[in-house]
């Protein structure tokens, strides 16, 4: 038998539909810190995205017997995101960039896992939460959907075509929000330094 850390998400879901509860626990450990950053950003604060993180892993547990092979990363995101858009239903989001992405308090925030490039220089000589804000509140002012490509793209890692699918719109479109959304953020950080 394969060890867990060698096994795919597909082959560990069905040992976990099986009765092989340690497939989930390794599902949970290799999936937490992109789950888990991805509600921080969705809640108020770090215990309603804890509330908001076992919530989805019941659904994915409950689901389980359901799953049909393919892409679990696709079919995980979806129950994320459909969670997550169930409790801003029921209560008005919040957007916290400057949570660390994995969950852990010395991690990296979002706003510092977005790349650094020659058309942002605005933000050189800015100190880190100074750059924080800046970017924070540019992706804050995008639009919902620009704003959730972006999440779904740097902060879960999701591939553009797994968007498209969890979002059910086609893949060019998926790449022109991005691409719209990049050049917005970089006009308004830039505009903010001038």
């Amino acid at each position: 038998m394969k060890d867990s850390s060698t096994r795919s998400d597909d082959e560990l879901m069905r040992a976990f539909i099986a009765g092989d509860t340690a497939a989930m626990e390794a599902l949970f450990d290799r999936h937490r810190r992109a789950v888990f950053g991805w509600l921080v950003r969705h809640a108020e604060d770090r215990a309603e995205a804890e509330d908001l993180y076992q919530e989805v892993w019941l659904r994915v547990i409950r689901g389980a017997p359901s799953y049909k092979p393919g892409s679990f990363n696709a079919w995980l995101w979806r129950i994320v995101r459909n969670h997550a858009a169930d409790h801003a239903r029921r209560k008005k989001p919040a957007l916290s960039l400057d949570a660390p992405v994995d969950g852990e308090e010395d991690g990296a925030s979002f706003v510092d896992s977005i790349p650094d490039s020659a058309a942002v220089h605005a933000l050189d000589g800015m100190d880190a939460a100074e750059r924080r804000e800046r970017v924070g509140s540019a992706v804050a002012s995008l639009s919902a959907t620009l704003r959730e490509v972006v999440l779904l793209r740097v902060n879960a890692e999701l591939e553009f075509r797994e968007i498209a699918e969890l979002l059910h719109l086609p893949l060019g479109t998926v790449l022109a929000r991005m691409h719209n959304a990049v050049a917005k953020l970089k006009r308004m950080v830039a505009r903010e330094r001038a």
